[in-house]
């Protein structure tokens, strides 16, 4: 099978097929802020009634990169504790420039007395690496070349030493990818996976990942966040494209496959006591074969909660191909839950400004840590959250939150919400003490820098 694989990743497949990684939303797409943000659904919330935590769970697109920072991140440190951001580099600056930048946003949420960003990106292999060589980093293999390795777990080690060392020598402290999704030949993300998958068999694909999780740990400073949980490798589609895609996994053994490199490496890590340093992004896919599939994975309190934390035999809805109940063994994870971007999700094509915001109150409510959301969303979705927080929604969003979640009543829900912030936030900064504040580990010079002593070995596993 995977010799099967490799013959046609040599082979090639139609330009059409063709994976382009996603880009950053169009309304962000000026270097000095984009569009004004989508306002909050009723009025401002007083300082006193507000959550100072609420702007930990946001992570929003950041185009550009420049050694001054953006004045609208600044001020969204400042004034809303703003959490993450997911960098791109269109204009190909330096590390050395990227180093700049981050050491100012440090100091200004230093300064404000709000906590350390998670300074994140799309950092996994051959293009969908976006800090290369052209940037003073290392550039690193497609995930496919790492499966066919001869010493795979060794160069899945290197690989990730390789990115812990020269991202946090620029101050970079979450890398999402490496993928740990199975690349399935016939699945409608073949060309999205062909070579940024490590390999079409699990029992190839969990060892690297592990191998991968065991040296973020051991480098320190940065988080790994793999997806897309439970698996995109056997999805219908695009969910950058597509508004409604299943897993074409329909039986609980295809679903095990899937779901092998999550189970190993979280079992890893927590034996280990280094889950903070491994987290997950999640699917917008739906997945019948383990909760029934009627909500995306985004939006599943039985996927996000009941399945990925929980532990023992679940029985959560699911049904196979033959309409048989299904039941999993619970995954145990304690990492973070990142969501996959908001802003590419074919579901929210067209939705309203507060429709997005409510759509990202549910996947909170139903166990997300993190929201990928647009920069210029990110205002009115914090507001939301902290009219929600203060009871100060007004009635008929009330209404449709309560509608759309299934609570019935509105203290129920509020009460849910005020455990959900207490829940995330203390493991948000748990993983961010633990990493330590990104000024302490920077290095000087280029990013590649801090790991000559690696890449000379790397270069020869992979070859």
């Amino acid at each position: 099978m995977r010799n099967v694989w490799l013959l046609v990743l040599l082979a090639g497949c139609s330009n059409n097929d063709e994976y382009v990684p996603s880009g950053p939303p169009e309304e962000t797409d000026s270097y000095e802020g984009g569009k004004e943000d989508s306002p909050a659904p009723g009025p401002e919330v007083p300082v006193a009634l507000q959550s100072p935590d609420i702007g930990q769970f946001f992570m929003v697109d950041h185009y550009g990169v420049t050694d001054a920072g953006f004045v609208d991140i600044f001020a969204k440190i400042r004034t809303k504790n703003l959490g993450a951001i997911i960098l791109w580099n269109p204009t190909n600056a330096s590390g050395e420039t990227l180093r700049a930048m981050i050491r100012r946003y440090s100091d200004a949420a230093k300064a404000a007395g709000r906590d350390e960003l998670f300074y994140a990106a799309d950092h996994e292999e051959l293009h969908t690496q976006r800090f290369t060589s052209a940037n003073g980093f290392t550039t690193l293999v497609e995930g496919a070349t790492l499966g066919a390795a001869t010493q795979r777990d060794r160069l899945c080690e290197l690989h990730a030493r390789i990115t812990a060392r020269e991202l946090a020598s620029v101050g970079m402290n979450m890398a999402l990818g490496t993928v740990s999704d199975i690349y399935t030949s016939d699945s409608g993300t073949r060309g999205m996976f062909r070579t940024r998958a490590i390999d079409d068999d699990p029992n190839n694909v969990a060892p690297c990942i592990v191998a991968m999780t065991r040296a973020y740990a051991q480098e320190g400073h940065v988080a790994f966040i793999t997806k897309h949980f439970p698996g995109l490798g056997n999805a219908s589609g695009n969910t950058d494209v597509d508004a409604s895609v299943l897993t074409r996994s329909r039986t609980k053994a295809a679903m095990e496959r899937e779901l092998a490199p999550y189970r190993l490496a979280s079992q890893a890590v927590t034996n280990a006591n280094a889950w903070a340093y491994v987290g997950a992004m999640v699917s917008h896919a739906s997945y019948p074969i383990i909760d029934g599939g009627a909500l995306p994975a985004t939006l599943s309190s039985r996927m996000l909660t009941d399945f990925m934390r929980g532990s023992g035999t679940l029985s959560l809805g699911g049904k196979d191909g033959s309409g048989a109940a299904t039941s999993f063994a619970g995954i145990g994870f304690r990492g973070l839950a990142v969501s996959d971007a908001f802003w590419t999700w074919g579901a929210t094509r067209g939705l309203s400004a507060i429709q997005r915001q409510r759509l990202m109150a549910r996947s909170f409510l139903a166990g997300m840590d993190i929201l990928m959301i647009a920069k210029s969303d990110f205002s009115g979705a914090w507001g939301y959250f902290q009219e929600v927080y203060a009871d100060m929604l007004p009635a008929a969003e009330q209404h449709e939150l309560m509608a759309a979640t299934g609570y019935a009543s509105w203290d129920e829900l509020r009460a849910k919400f005020r455990a959900r912030i207490t829940e995330s936030v203390a493991r948000i900064r748990f993983v961010k003490s633990t990493l330590g504040l990104s000024t302490s580990f920077m290095k000087t010079g280029a990013a590649r820098d801090a790991s000559t002593d690696l890449v000379g070995e790397y270069r020869n596993l992979a070859n």
